[in-house]
This record gives structure tokens, sequence and C-alpha cells, in this order.
């Protein structure tokens, strides 16, 4: 069953304690120059992740509950990384990748992640076990898998990243520009990561996901044909050694959509809260 949240299963966010947070910079900085590097976690987090669809709600309490086998290989210039510094990585997956350039302050890769998380209005319905007319006979939407470039630059306390990828969903292709700083704070024995977000989305990216089709209109659906649009963010996301093995993480991310997203019929939500606490073991 594919829910907006199901890519928490790829690899998430929740990275290793065993480095310090000096040291966290200058290896992501310089993973790559070395020749094999490989970590295997696992996680679990309580989860407070609203569908953004209308009427669609988290009720169970599997609905806030989240496990997780985390992997994080390097070689050679490719790698598969979970992305540390994103709360939305607990729920949109890792980054599969080659590094092109690998300069003193920044680096260029090849990048293949899923960029949106895709859903089954029947699966959801089912899983509720009730009637939800506003997504009732709609087509599944598809994970939005994208692969494209992503330019990173680094600071002595913070990376900027700026992606720009085409994702091709079951029909149509799309292009999105996501760009993302991170800064940290160290704070006695806590990592802070103070973060801000912008992906910008093309209309055909927009339209399939929130749209709505002729053969989808119902008496309380109309048709929708969507424009390109937005995605801003603030984030903090924070993490702290419980023991050489075990790492306590929490983050909340506060994102707002254009109206070319909240004006969907089967969206209801301009702004948009997601909150995790979970913790990881690194074997």
């Amino acid at each position: 069953m594919i829910k907006i949240k199901l890519l928490l299963l790829i690899c998430c966010l929740i990275s290793t304690p065993i480095f310090s947070a000096e040291k966290e910079l200058e290896k992501e900085a310089t993973l790559f120059d070395q020749t094999f590097n490989w970590q295997v976690m696992a996680g679990f987090s309580a989860i407070y992740n609203p569908f953004i669809l209308t009427d669609v709600k988290q009720e169970e309490p599997r609905d806030f509950l989240a496990f997780s086998l985390l992997v994080d290989f390097y070689y050679k210039g490719f790698f598969l990384q979970s992305n540390d510094r994103r709360v939305e990585g607990l729920f949109q997956g890792g980054e599969l990748g080659y590094q092109l350039l690998d300069k003193n302050d920044w680096a260029l890769d090849i990048i293949a992640k899923p960029y949106l998380p895709g859903f089954m209005p029947d699966d959801i319905i089912k899983s509720k076990n009730k009637n939800i007319p506003s997504i009732e006979g709609l087509k599944d939407r598809n994970i939005g898998f994208g692969i494209g470039l992503r330019y990173s630059k680094y600071y002595d306390d913070a990376i900027f990243s700026f992606d720009l990828a085409t994702l091709r969903p079951s029909t149509g292709r799309g292009l999105l520009a996501d760009l993302y700083y991170s800064h940290l704070i160290l704070y006695r024995n806590w990592d802070i990561y103070l973060g801000a977000g912008l992906t910008l989305y093309s209309d055909s990216i927009i339209d399939y996901y929130v749209g709505i089709d002729h053969d989808e209109v119902t008496p309380t659906r109309a048709r929708y044909k969507a424009r390109s649009g937005f995605r801003s963010q603030l984030e903090i996301f924070a993490r702290h050694p419980i023991s050489k093995s075990w790492t306590f993480n929490a983050g909340i991310t506060q994102s707002y959509y254009s109206n070319a997203i909240s004006n969907s019929p089967i969206v209801n939500k301009h702004n948009f809260t997601q909150i995790m606490l979970g913790a990881v073991y690194v074997f």
C-alpha cells in the first residue's frame, strides 16, 4: 500500500552518530576521496506527517510509526546516501548518484532520487475503511522519480545545494529546481541544523499530482488544470548521542504551498507541518 509517507523505508534522513558535528561537515565534503565507505543503520520514529489530501487524516497508531533500514554506500564516486539534513528524507528516501567534480569547497553530482511521493486512492480508502469522496475515483499517482544534476557548495558550518532534475511519472514529464541551505549550530552535545528550502515545479508535474482530468470529475470534484508552482520550507533538525551506537533525532518542518497546489479540489491547505522524534542504531 502506497501512502504519501510510504517512501520512509528507503534510506531516510537519520544519520550516524560516530562522527562529531565538525567532522560530519568535513566528511561530506571529502568523502569521495575515499575508495570505499559503507554503513548500515536501523531507525524507528514517531512521526506526524498529515496527508496533504483533503479528508485524509492520520488516525490509527500505525500511521504515526515508522521503521527503516538505512544504508550509506560510497565507492569511487558512486554513492547511495541518506539525506541527513532534511526531515523529509524520512518520507522520501535516499539518493543514488555519481560525483562528476569534487573541488575544495564545491562539488557537482549526477543524482537520481524520488522527489515526490505517489499515492493510490483506492488503497487509501481501503486502509481507512470508509468512503472518502474527495479522492474516490481518482487514478493512481506514481512516485516522482527524478534524474538530474546537483551543485553543492560547502562552507565551514553550512551547505548549500541546488538540484535541477527531470521527473517522469507514468504520463508526461516535468522539470523541478530544488534549492536548500543548511546551517549547523553546535550547542553542548547537540548538533542542530537550521534549514531553508525552495522547490519550483513545472506545470506538468503539479497537474499530474493534483490536477483533475475530465474522467475524474464528479459532482463534488471539479475539473482542475494546474499551473507551475512552488513549495517553500523552514526546518529545524537536531540530534544527540545517547550512547556509542544510539542517537536521538528530532525535527520539524513547516512547508508552504503555492496556489497552484493548494487550489486543487483534492488539496485542503497552504501550510503543512511534519514532526519527527526517533532514534537510530549504527551497526
